[in-house]
Parts: structure tokens; C-alpha cells; sequence
């Protein structure tokens, strides 16, 4: 049989695969293969949605309530994201202002989508999720890089957004808190940044997926607060890290009504509606008992701490305290050109290979988001899990410190 030999489609060419998908894809085969490993590298919570959710898709399966949609979600999740966004933001929203997503990053997409048109420039703070500057460039637009440090708690500031917009800026995107890096936002930062967005027309696309896990006295703060942002701000967010609810795959977006409407008219031509046994639990997610979610909270903060102090401990490795999601920031940079296990570690793929041979330890690389001298650690592993792990890394270090 002959082949088609015509091409794809260009922005094959121009995406790169998700690194945090293909290491999830490679722990998934070393499992069924009966590897045993201790993950502190994914990011996905330890906790599942609380029971009444559970209950709420089993009894919308068997009322049969399994039929399609509006698009952008029933009209009591609709009411619901309003509401807890309201909560999350201190912002108010209408039905019309809202939208169900197939998760969050599938919000992301449709708001970059509505967004960008061939050439657009989108800002983009590093470290990054992984899918931020790739969804740009399958818009079409041209993710604009800028890097940050612990100087800043890995926080874009006022002054290098302004010295990087031009006349093809469209948006710029933050992320607070921050994965991989756990920075968050305070209110005068953003209200800064907003100045500037302001005065050059910018749309920010706000992704708040993390606000549950939030640290700071200050508590979440989102940019659409500030006055007049809501007008320019697309705010994401999604039961996937604060309910458990990773593969139930629900998000949502808020903005004004006219990126809504055009965000549900994309959705209408690819997924069309979420779920909808998912949006019956997502209901019951919103409005019910939040007690075992307050709970969770409380217990991340304490693994947080946990964590910090072991990463510390760790010879040539050192972190900042994260204010926000469950990810430590860890700098391997002491290690960058030495030898581990016989190897030379050029950067963070080589150093989470390492760990991985060698301590049966899963880290994610910080190349992934955008740079080769950090890995992640989570902290959404057991503590029996995050102590064993780092017990481990401890004595290989240690070994390897005393025979350099």
C-alpha cells in the first residue's frame, strides 16, 4: 500500500511534547514492569475527592442524567464557578462570565486560542508550567521568555515587563502560585504589574489552579482584584489540585463575557461539553462540605516545612521556601560538571537520571520549565514517601561528597 507523503500540519514542527507527560508515561511502564519507586517529581496530589462528590457522579449515572450540555457547563456549575471564584478572587462574576472546561489546561487553551493571532507576543515568566509557552506557539504566537531568580522569589516584576513589551505584545501570563517554583503574588506586586498592563492594553491570563495551596498570611490573591483588570484578566482554575480530582478532568475560566463567549464557541468545535456525571460532581465539589479540603491544606503546609528542611540538608543542594502549591524549587547547580555514579551531570536531566538509576527516586527536571540547574521536588507524596526519598538522597550525596 502507498504512503501519504503530503505534510502535517506546521504546528507540529513547532510544539514539543510535554516532558511532565512523557516521565509520567515512563513511571507508568517502570511500575508495570514491577519497578518499585518513590515519586516525588509528579504533580498530583495524594488525596481523591471527598465522598460526597463520589456520590454525587454515582447518582448522576444512575438518573441517567448522561446526555449533552451547554458547552460551557450546566447552569448550577456555572453558578457554582461564579461562586467559588468569587471566594478565590474577590471578584464578581455572572453566569456569562464563566465557563466548564475538559480541565484546566484545556481553559488555557482556549483562552490562548481567542487570543492570539500569527505573531502575537506572549510573555511568559521562568520557570513555567511546561504548557505555556507550547500552547502559544500552537496558536501561533511567540512565547516571550523573561528570567527570574530567587533574588525575586521567582516573581516577574513591573520593570522587566515593561522593558520587554512591543507592539506585538498581546498578553502575558502569570501563574500564582507558581509550578514548579511555589512563588505567589502579593497584592502590591500584582497591582504593579496591572499598571503596566494598564498603560500598554495587555490581556493577562491569570492560571490560579494552585490558589487552595496558599501559605502566605496574606492569602490568594488574584490580578482580575485590581481595579480594572477584571476587564483584561482570564482567570483559570480547576478541581484537579485542590479537590484530588486530577482525572476527573474539570476546570474552569473566568473573564469578560465576550473571551467567554468566544472561548465556548472554540469548546463547541472540539469538546463541546465536560463530562456531564463530572459536572454533577463538580457541583457537589463547590457548594458542599470543605472541610476535608481545609484539612488537606493544613497537612501540605506541614510537609511543606518537612520538605524545606530536608532539601536543606541535602549536600550541594539548596532551596527557597515555596509560599504556595506543593513544590520545592531545588538548585543542583553545586553539581553541575561533577560526577555522580560515574556520570558527569551536564544539568537537571542528568542529575533526576541519576536519582532515578541509582536511588529508585522519581524528581522532575527543571528543564522542563525552562531551567537545567533545578529539579522539583513535590510534597504531595506520603510523608512516610518524602522522608524515605530524601533519606536516600541524603546518603547517596553523602557518598559521593566524601569520594570526590
Amino acid at each position: 500500500m502507498s504512503q501519504a507523503t503530503k505534510s502535517l500540519a506546521a504546528w507540529i514542527d513547532r510544539v514539543t511534547p510535554s516532558a511532565t507527560a512523557q516521565l509520567e508515561q515512563q513511571v507508568e511502564a517502570m511500575l508495570a514492569e514491577g519497578e518499585t519507586l518513590l515519586l516525588l517529581g509528579l504533580g498530583e496530589p495524594d488525596f481523591s475527592a471527598p465522598s460526597h462528590v463520589k456520590q454525587a457522579a454515582i447518582g448522576a449515572i444512575e438518573h441517567n442524567f448522561s446526555k449533552y450540555t451547554a458547552t460551557g457547563g450546566i447552569m448550577p456549575l456555572k453558578r457554582a464557578i461564579a461562586q467559588k471564584l468569587r471566594e478565590s478572587t474577590r471578584v464578581v462574576y455572572e453566569p456569562d462570565e464563566v465557563m466548564a472546561t475538559v480541565g484546566g489546561k484545556h481553559a488555557l487553551f482556549n483562552a490562548v486560542n481567542v487570543l492570539c493571532c500569527e505573531g502575537d507576543q506572549v510573555i511568559i515568566p521562568m520557570p513555567y508550567w511546561v504548557s505555556f509557552p507550547e500552547q502559544v506557539k500552537f496558536a501561533g504566537g511567540e512565547p516571550i521568555m523573561v528570567q527570574t531568580d530567587a533574588a525575586t522569589g521567582y516573581k516577574l516584576t513591573a520593570e522587566q515587563l515593561e522593558s520587554l513589551v512591543t507592539a506585538r505584545t498581546k498578553a502575558v501570563i502569570l501563574n500564582s502560585p507558581n509550578n514548579p517554583s511555589g512563588a505567589v503574588y502579593s497584592a502590591a506586586e500584582l497591582s504593579r504589574l496591572a499598571d503596566v498592563c494598564k498603560r500598554h492594553d495587555l490581556w493577562v491570563i491569570s492560571d490560579e489552579v494552585y490558589a487552595e495551596f496558599q501559605f502566605t498570611p496574606e492569602g490568594h490573591c488574584s490580578i482580575a482584584a485590581v481595579e480594572g483588570m477584571k476587564e483584561r484578566t482570564i482567570v483559570i482554575h480547576s478541581l484537579s489540585k485542590g479537590y484530588g480530582m486530577t482525572g476527573w478532568r474539570l476546570g474552569m475560566a473566568a473573564g469578560p463575557s465576550r473571551i467567554i463567549g468566544a472561548m465556548t464557541v472554540l469548546q463547541s468545535h472540539t469538546t463541546s461539553n465536560p463530562s456531564t456525571m463530572v459536572q454533577q460532581a463538580a457541583v457537589a465539589a463547590l457548594t458542599g462540605p470543605q472541610d476535608s479540603i481545609h484539612a488537606v491544606q493544613a497537612d501540605y503546609r506541614n510537609r511543606r516545612e518537612a520538605v524545606v528542611e530536608g532539601v536543606r540538608q541535602l549536600p550541594g543542594i539548596s532551596c527557597e521556601q515555596p509560599d504556595g502549591a506543593f513544590y520545592v524549587w531545588a538548585d543542583i547547580g553545586a553539581w553541575i560538571g561533577k560526577q555522580l555514579g560515574g556520570r558527569r551531570i551536564a544539568g537537571a536531566d542528568e542529575f533526576c537520571a541519576a536519582v532515578l538509576e541509582d536511588c529508585r527516586i522519581v524528581l522532575m527536571p527543571g528543564s522542563a520549565f525552562g531551567s537545567s540547574r533545578h529539579v522539583r521536588i513535590s510534597f504531595s507524596a506520603s510523608p512516610a514517601a518524602i522522608e524515605e526519598g530524601l533519606t536516600r538522597l541524603k546518603d547517596w550525596l553523602t557518598r559521593h561528597v566524601q569520594h570526590r
